[in-house]
């Protein structure tokens, strides 16, 4: 099992996240392979003083080192998935997020444990 965790800012510590991720791990009864991290996206990447605006950045999950580094390890049999806080650690994006999920289950017959659960659409 891998641990993955996004940080807010590249100064950042996943320390508290690893805390709750070796939590869910354990209550679980998985064994932990690795900790991988990426700094939160979007990123602001030029500020503007005028308009006192940035131009941020989004990076999808598979352009990550961390996130790439994840897919290596299930790829080469190191993990069976990978345990994440939420959805948003993936993704924001839900097509984005929804691919994600299906590549790793139908190329690698992996999954991904949320620590917290996708809450289902309620009517309104």
């Amino acid at each position: 099992m891998l641990v993955y965790s996004l940080v807010p800012s590249p100064r950042a510590s996943p320390d508290e996240d690893w805390n709750t991720l070796q939590a869910e791990a354990e209550q679980h009864g998985y064994a932990i392979r690795a900790r991988l991290h990426d700094v939160a996206v979007p990123l602001t990447t030029t500020y503007f003083p005028a308009s006192r605006t940035g131009r941020s950045v989004y990076t999808p999950p598979w352009q990550r080192p961390g996130w790439s580094e994840v897919e290596r390890q299930i790829q080469c049999g190191f993990a069976e998935g990978v345990i994440v806080l939420d959805r948003h650690n993936i993704s924001s994006d839900d097509g984005e997020y929804h691919a994600v999920i299906k590549h790793l289950g139908e190329r690698y017959k992996a999954f991904v444990h949320l620590v917290i659960s996708e809450e289902p659409a309620v009517p309104t």
